[in-house]
Formats: structure tokens, C-alpha cells, sequence
């Protein structure tokens, strides 16, 4: 292995490292704010950012900034927003600051076979029986971690809210992916997830607002700790995690960098256990690993399938290269947002 496969190896295992990552920040940021107001903080964030970077791209190119080109293409921007930032993290936060980072990490893993289940549905896209079978896998572990394994608590509906919650992040995921790859015709990946993350924050800020109105009592403030999780979800979660998981993509293929995200739920586990002190208790544990032998299963079917995406640039819409190596972005929509 070249001293630079080695460096495109280590920042995909440090992504999944900062996504596992963003399970636990959010727990801490839900501690001592409201749901919607951690979430409006770290996309306020992430999308300056991300903005900014694609506004430096397209000057380094040479090329005006991406601008939609009429209603439509606007409209399925919004469509990200609403989908991949607002809902998703609505979800995603409010579910966290009921249930432990250990559980959402497990819950949320699902999302890259759901993701392929309803893009058949919707795009008609073809998923195959080995695809299939690890989604049924995966449902059968999203079941015992939620239920805790126990079936007094399955045959009674006796789950836990969070838990319950939760199972809304990777619908909202799989949503957001499938849009996600018609806005991937004619903007770059970056662009997309700039425009997404700032609609994202314009539709959370007034949510904060009617929170804060709802709750009463002071506006919230974050400690050093607080503001430390908000910053790991927005800079490393979302902009280090987007750049370097493209970069990834670009040199070893989309096929084999989705390996890493299995990664994301055993980080998000070893992080929950080190910071927050969750045990993972054995029920957890079998589900997790019948989640994470799913998605590894139904990903080496999807793999077989699958060539590597062509790189190209979306014409007249901005930059083509991505980070510092200079990697061409790929169609393949996989950013966590």
C-alpha cells in the first residue's frame, strides 16, 4: 500500500470515527439545550462553512458561484434541506436526548440499506436478494437493540420513545439521498450540501424559536462542553467529514469506501462507553452486530453490482475538485449530514 493510499485509508477511518462521534456530541449538546436549538447551532455553523468553501472552489476554478437555475432546481435544494437537515436532525436530537448515544449509533446504522430499499421503490433502482436479506438482518437487530431483547417489550409496544424516535433518522436519511442524487445532475456534491445545510438552519431557527416560546424560561447556553459538542457535530461531523469522504470516493471508489461506514456504529459505541460511561449491555451488542453483518452483507451484494461512478463535473455549476489532493467529487451521495 503507497504512503498515499495509507493517508486515503486513515482519513475514511477518521470520518467514521467524527460521525460515530456526532452520537455522542449530540447527547452532551441535548443535556443542556433544547433539541432544536443544538440543531439550529450546528448547521448556523456547518453551512457558513460550507458555503464558504464553495464560494473558495468555484474562485479557485474560476467559476461564479452555483446558482439554481429556476424554481425547480431551487425546490429540490429546499427539498434537501427539509429532508436531510430539518427533519433528520429534529429527529435525531430529540431522540438522543431520550435514549442513549449507544442506541441511536445502532439505530441509525441501517440507513445505507433503507436508503437502497426506497430508491427502489422511488427510482426504480434494483436491489438485489442479498440486498434484501441484509436489510431483513438489519431489521432484526434494529428490533432487539429497541426492544432491548426482550419480547414482553415487543409484543407490548413497550419501547422506548427515544428509541422510537430515532427509527425516523434513517427514513429521513434515505430520503435525503434519493433527492440527493437528482440534485447531482447539475450541482456537486459540495454545493448541494452547502445549499442544504443553509436552508436547513433557515427552517431550524424559527423551529428554535416557537421551542423556546413552548418551554419558556431563559434562552439556553451551551458550557465549554456544550460548545465543544456543537463545534465536533458542525466542523468535524459535517464539513472535515464531507471533504474527506469525498476524497476517500475519489481515489478508491464509492463501492469500497462504503465498507468504512460500518465503522460509524462501533465508534459511536466505544465513545458512548469512554465519555458518557453507557454500558452496552448484551441484547445491544447481538442487535448491533446483526446490524452491522446486514449492512456489510447487503453492501457486498450492492458491490458486485455496482461499477464505480463516473467522475465528472455538473456543467457550468461550479467546482470540480475536492480538498487539498485535488480529487475529482463522484456522483455517489453517502455525506451524513
Amino acid at each position: 500500500m503507497t504512503g498515499n493510499l495509507k493517508s486515503v485509508y486513515l482519513k475514511l477511518v477518521l470520518t467514521t470515527f467524527f460521525w460515530g462521534g456526532t452520537f455522542v456530541a449530540a447527547r452532551l449538546a441535548v443535556k443542556e439545550a433544547p433539541p432544536f436549538f443544538a440543531a439550529t447551532c450546528r448547521f448556523s455553523i456547518a453551512g457558513t462553512c460550507l458555503v464558504a468553501l464553495t464560494a473558495w472552489y468555484a474562485r479557485r476554478e474560476g467559476t461564479s458561484f452555483p446558482v439554481p437555475k429556476g424554481l425547480r432546481e431551487l425546490a429540490l435544494l429546499f427539498s434537501l434541506g427539509v429532508t436531510g437537515i430539518f427533519c433528520y436532525n429534529a429527529v435525531f436530537f430529540t431522540g438522543l436526548k431520550l435514549t442513549t448515544a449507544t442506541s441511536g449509533a445502532l439505530i441509525v446504522a441501517i440507513n445505507p440499506l433503507l436508503t437502497a430499499v426506497l430508491s427502489a421503490l422511488w427510482l426504480r433502482e434494483r436491489v438485489t436478494l442479498t440486498q434484501g436479506l441484509g436489510l431483513l438482518i438489519s431489521l432484526l437487530g434494529v428490533s432487539v437493540v429497541i426492544s432491548k431483547g426482550s419480547w414482553a417489550v415487543l409484543a407490548g409496544f413497550a419501547f422506548n420513545k427515544g428509541d422510537v424516535i430515532m427509527l425516523g433518522a434513517p427514513l429521513c436519511w434515505a430520503l435525503y439521498s434519493i433527492l440527493g442524487k437528482k440534485a447531482l445532475a447539475t450541482f456537486t456534491p459540495l454545493a448541494a450540501t452547502a445549499y442544504a445545510a443553509l436552508f436547513g438552519a433557515m427552517l431550524l431557527l424559527p423551529a428554535a424559536l416557537l421551542e423556546h416560546a413552548v418551554l419558556g424560561g431563559p434562552w439556553p447556553a451551551f458550557s465549554w462542553v456544550g460548545w465543544l459538542a456543537i463545534l465536533q457535530l458542525a466542523l468535524l461531523g459535517t464539513v472535515v467529514g464531507f471533504v474527506w469522504w469525498y476524497q476517500g470516493v475519489g481515489r478508491i471508489g464509492a463501492s469500497r469506501a462504503a465498507v468504512f461506514v460500518n465503522l460509524v456504529p462501533l465508534f459511536g459505541a466505544l465513545q458512548a462507553a469512554l465519555l458518557l460511561g453507557e454500558r452496552v449491555v448484551l441484547p445491544q451488542l447481538c442487535g448491533g452486530l446483526l446490524v452491522v453483518a446486514g449492512v456489510y452483507w447487503g453492501s457486498r451484494g450492492n458491490a458486485r453490482h455496482q461499477a464505480v461512478p463516473a467522475l465528472r463535473k455538473p456543467e457550468g455549476r461550479g467546482p470540480e475538485r475536492n480538498g487539498a489532493e485535488g480529487e475529482a467529487f463522484p456522483e455517489r451521495w453517502e455525506i451524513r449530514p
